[in-house]
């Protein structure tokens, strides 16, 4: 239940920081590229939730 928590925490966190990024270049009038973003988005995603439950891997091998 931690593993969903943690990614539903990540995936809120891109989303909004992807939201921000699209607000200030849209005022600013440039365009992004939505397949672009989207990509680095789910990978940056992936990468936060490797690393925050990092720590949930070596403690399951070691009890």
């Amino acid at each position: 239940m931690k593993r969903i928590l943690k990614g539903i925490a990540v995936m809120t966190g891109v989303i909004i920081v992807n939201m921000i990024i699209n607000i200030i270049c849209n005022m600013n009038g440039i365009d992004l590229n939505p397949t672009l973003m989207g990509t680095t988005s789910a990978v940056c995603a992936m990468f936060i939730y490797d690393r925050l439950i990092k720590n949930d891997k070596n403690d399951r091998y070691i009890k």
